[in-house]
């Protein structure tokens, strides 16, 4: 049996913080790297498939976060401050705010 020297093609993860740090940042033969970079909210993949690195290619993301479902029948901030203010007006105008 003849053994296999070839390298499969490997995607490594790496958090950096800029784009110098992406440029600084060695790809090997025959790998992809993706660096993140959470503080600026891009990304970019760096390939190297023959020996020849190839320029980074940049991208953005956001991150998207699901609306808190409200209860059924339930009110908004808005509503229950504006209710709020109209109970603290009439129990003023009913002198309920003295002890």
């Amino acid at each position: 049996m003849v053994p296999n020297f070839t390298q499969e093609p490997q995607l490594i993860t790496v958090l950096v913080q800029g784009e110098e740090a992406v440029s600084r940042y060695p790809v090997g033969i025959g790998n992809t790297v993706l660096l993140l970079d959470f503080n600026s909210g891009k990304f970019w993949i760096k390939t190297n498939p023959n020996g020849f690195p190839q320029p980074p290619r940049s991208f953005e993301f956001k991150e998207t976060t699901p609306a808190p479902a409200q209860a059924e029948g339930g009110v908004s901030r808005d509503e229950f401050n504006t209710l709020s203010a109209k109970l603290d007006k009439l129990i003023a105008e009913l002198g309920g705010g003295n002890k």
